[in-house]
């Protein structure tokens, strides 16, 4: 009896030392440790800022390439403050891009006149003026009549462009009155999204309102003269990639640690630009 409760007690006890052992060993994380790699999406420029006629972009986007090409940002602990790392698939093949590590910009967003619309004409003729389409280049159409609430003397085709806050737009009569007619006209948008011009005669909206655009319309500019633009070159299948470290020499020297900066990464080919990253966040160590 003796010899089996003493081997019961060894045995409880080897299993004990079996158990601790196993345990997995648990470290705290250091207070500063912002390790942890964040995919960043890319976009066709033309998606982010504007195109012709107010911009240059979408002349050389790959369709297919923003959603192909990766982007890699990481903050490990350590010297190195920030990793960067493009793995490009989707361009054209054999070919030179340029890497611009960019200050952090604002999705463009363009003039929306899409909306219902009335317009005074010399304080006299009332027209509706009802917008239906626009394009990415600004060009718009829709229809119109005349007077405004109908019912209509005559019906009119709407065609025009819009540029940031100048608008220009032809109106057709289509008849019974006037069948045929055509005036354009041309104004400015204001603030609160309202149109008037003096060309080719006084008119102004007297309902409706358009959405000014918004964000940035250019290059940011490089984040640091100390990572000037690089290149890298793609593949017979259009792939290629490239990498970036950041050191605290990289970041402005007055600038305390802790400042957190908005980045971004433009890619080029010759001379144009193709695609744009969204804005992200790094941090000073």
């Amino acid at each position: 009896m003796k010899k089996i409760v003493g081997f019961l007690g060894i045995l409880t006890l080897v299993l004990s030392m079996l158990m601790v052992t196993s345990l997995p060993v648990l470290a705290a994380k250091p207070a500063d440790n912002m390790a942890g790699a964040q995919k960043v999406a890319w976009n066709l420029s033309a998606k982010v800022m504007p195109v012709p006629p107010l911009g240059d972009y979408g002349t050389i986007d790959i369709p297919g390439s923003d959603t192909a090409s990766k982007l890699i940002v990481n903050q490990p602990n350590g010297k190195t403050a920030v990793t960067i790392t493009g793995a490009m698939n989707g361009l054209h093949a054999n070919t030179v891009y340029t890497v611009y590590l960019s200050n952090g910009y604002t999705k463009y967003t363009p003039t929306n006149v899409v909306g219902s619309y009335t317009w005074l004409v010399l304080g006299t003729y009332s027209h509706d003026l009802v917008i239906t389409t626009q394009n990415p280049d600004g060009t718009f159409s829709g229809t119109g009549g005349y007077p405004a609430g109908g019912p209509y003397q005559t019906t009119e085709i709407i065609t025009g462009q819009v540029t940031g806050n100048q608008i220009t737009f032809t109106t057709t009569y289509l008849g019974p009155y006037g069948t045929g007619y055509t005036a354009t006209a041309s104004g400015t948008i204001a603030a609160d999204g309202s149109m008037s011009g003096t060309s080719p005669w006084e008119w102004h909206t007297t309902s409706g309102a358009a959405q000014l655009g918004s964000g940035s319309t250019g290059w940011p500019n490089l984040f640091t003269g100390t990572v000037p633009e690089f290149t890298f070159t793609t593949d017979a299948s259009g792939a290629g990639s490239w990498h970036i470290n950041l050191t605290a020499a990289n970041f402005p020297a007055g600038d305390p640690a802790g400042k957190i900066y908005q980045l971004s990464v433009w890619i080029n080919e010759a001379g144009w630009t193709m695609l744009i990253s969204n804005t992200f966040s790094v941090t000073k160590r």
